[in-house]
């Protein structure tokens, strides 16, 4: 079984893994390595996720939804088809197609997945984004931080020179920078800082703002369908300068012909406060890891929106540094994913790697406020950028006159009051009655490598309380109901019950035959298995309606001897009184195309036609 990596992302989402001394990215479909994170239902039909969702952005903008990773580990809803879905749930649909995909083409079960997130997401997000994988039928013991596995793509491309790395990662809906140091066998992360709701979404927000500036338009009145046929245009805009200095951007909008021209120029000053933004987290990270800029040997490049002419620039004139980049941009992380995959599989021909971590929000308890008792204050446990893993022990007493219980709330943030922080759980413990500041309990936070926090709390009594916090398992009933949910929506037609018994026939009479006939039985198989796994309707169809027509008339010969179901189509080409069983069943195929068919099944492994 397989262990692969995957980079779940806000625009596209990808997979990879290790094999022969390489990082190999894996198909996902229309000979893409990308597959769009994107979810779409059609009525009648079901779920759609991938390229083919994406297709329906525009049209059916009220059932189709985009972006969604930005909101992963919140309350937010997108309702398709008169349900209301999560991030998370429709999370869990696109790592069903890439797992799937994954499997159809290695053609092995996959047995773990290494899932990048955002450097920047907190623990509820982390705890969705496993959960979204768990529905998924995937299992993962770590997630990695999308530029920390752009550290491990360098330091796999550049070898092994000790280096100091700040990586860019400015993906569709996130920012993370990431402050790294290269040694040895060893890529340690100093610090981390970025901003979950900043990205090349903002960018095309911005760039519709201006068009609608220009022509007098209010976002807020269009129509969803609208919006998004805007957005989509400004995008489109945005990434036409990279081979052309300006593009006039015209649009229909209510019957009315919009305007407006864009260039290099002024889509700098559109980004200026996007660019303010940026600006402030590299001074917090450069402050985190106690740097200056002089310090960092190289800038990485990661995420699609890194790869805008203008960001460069501005990172450019910013630092005083030439970026580098690792290829393509948007699969920089993915490749990464891939290496560390490797790694957790023990493969001999790829160097063993140590990737530390780092805690990326402040870890504490709230405690009372001697100005104001209703708004209690964080008193910091385990302190942002503490590397991974880390632990620490506190004493806390009690502030009212024999207490007979302490309360221990949790949270994560940087914020002084609590009520502005994330609060994680809570555990209540009993203490001695004693005057106010005398009794007694000892906290200890334990945060390991996959971001798991363990606390415990004893009381002077020896009596101990635990709570395990961050990334936790569904129940059993939440898990049953979403594999059902998602078995239910996602399964591809190649999975389906029915068109895995027709490939299983096919393969029967396969094992069976020899020559000739097993030629041209690997070349309809494959036909058949190619219509299935495209998904689309019309292929299904064809491909279901060729296979059972096959199999009707191979039952049917059975009982005839082989010479006389195949010689006299097959001696002498596809000639003979048996033409019209060689012939596949409503194709109008001619001898010429059967040739190239059986040809081109040739070289391919019959395996990969019908797992």
């Amino acid at each position: 079984m397989a262990v692969i990596g995957i980079d779940l992302g806000t625009t596209n989402s990808l997979g990879a893994y290790w094999k022969d001394g390489t990082v190999q990215l894996i198909p996902m479909e229309r000979e893409s390595f990308l597959l769009p994170s994107v979810v779409g239902y059609v009525e009648g039909e079901g779920f759609l996720a991938g390229a083919a969702a994406k297709e329906r952005l525009i049209p059916y903008a009220r059932d189709t939804a985009a972006s969604f990773k930005r909101f992963m580990g919140t309350a937010k809803e997108y309702c398709l088809g008169g349900r209301a879905y999560t991030p998370m749930e429709l999370s869990a649909m696109v790592l069903e197609q890439i797992k799937r995909n994954a499997e159809f083409y290695l053609k092995e079960e996959i047995e773990e997945a290494v899932i990048t997130v955002p450097a920047y997401f907190n623990d509820r997000q982390r705890s969705d984004t496993r959960k979204a994988a768990q529905i998924a039928g995937l299992k993962v013991e770590r997630l990695i931080n999308e530029p920390s596995a752009a550290a491990l793509a360098y330091r796999q491309e550049y070898g092994e020179e000790d280096r100091t790395l700040l990586v860019f990662d400015f993906g569709g809906g996130t920012l993370d920078l990431s402050y790294v140091e290269c040694f040895d066998n060893v890529i340690e992360i100093i610090a981390v800082a970025g901003d979950n709701h900043l990205g090349g979404d903002d960018i095309d927000e911005a760039v519709s703002a201006y068009f609608c500036r220009e022509n007098g338009l209010c976002p807020e009145e269009l129509t969803k369908e609208e919006q998004a046929k805007l957005r989509k245009f400004a995008e489109d805009a945005k990434c036409a300068l990279a081979q052309q200095d300006g593009v006039t951007m015209e649009l229909d909008i209510r019957g009315k012909t919009c305007r407006a021209f864009l260039n290099s120029e002024r889509l700098f000053e559109i980004c200026m406060p996007l660019f303010g933004k940026i600006k402030q987290l590299f001074l917090h990270i450069l402050e985190d890891a106690d740097s200056r800029v002089s310090g960092i040997d190289d800038l990485i490049m990661v995420g699609g929106s890194s790869k805008l002419a203008v960001v460069k620039r501005f990172l450019r004139e910013l630092l005083g540094k030439e970026p580098i980049v690792l290829g393509e941009t948007d699969m920089v992380v993915a490749r990464g994913a891939g290496i560390y995959a490797g790694i957790r599989q023990r493969k001999e021909d790829i160097r063993d790697m140590l990737l530390t971590d780092v805690c990326p929000f402040t870890l504490g308890i709230g405690v009372n406020n001697k100005a104001n008792r209703d708004k209690n204050i964080l008193n910091p446990m385990i302190e942002r950028n503490s590397t991974l893993p880390a632990s620490h022990r506190d004493r806390f007493v009690t502030v009212s006159d024999y207490q007979k219980e302490i309360r221990i709330r949790i949270y994560q943030g940087e914020e002084y009051y609590v009520d502005d922080d994330v609060l994680l759980g809570e555990l209540t413990i009993e203490v001695a009655l004693r005057p106010a500041g005398q009794a007694w309990v000892d906290v200890q936070f334990t945060y390991d490598i996959n971001g798991i926090l363990h606390v415990t709390v004893e009381n002077e009594m020896g009596q101990s309380r635990h709570i395990l916090l961050a990334n936790q398992a569904l129940s059993e009933e939440e898990l049953e109901r979403y594999t059902r949910e998602m078995e239910r929506i996602l399964l591809p037609p190649i999975q389906r019950p029915e068109n895995r018994e027709m490939l299983a026939r096919f393969l029967d009479y396969y094992e069976n035959s020899t020559g000739r006939r097993r030629e041209l039985l690997a070349a309809v198989t494959g036909a058949v298995a190619a219509g299935l796994q495209s998904g689309r309707k019309i292929e299904v169809r064809k491909a279901q309606e060729l296979g059972r027509a096959w199999l009707t008339r191979l039952q049917q010969s059975m009982d005839m001897r082989e010479e006389t179901l195949f010689d006299g189509e097959l001696k002498d080409g596809y000639g003979g009184e048996n033409e019209d069983i060689a012939e596949e069943p409503g194709s109008g195929t001619d001898r010429k195309q059967k040739d190239e068919i059986i040809e081109e099944s040739r070289g391919n492994d019959f395996e990969e036609n019908i797992t």
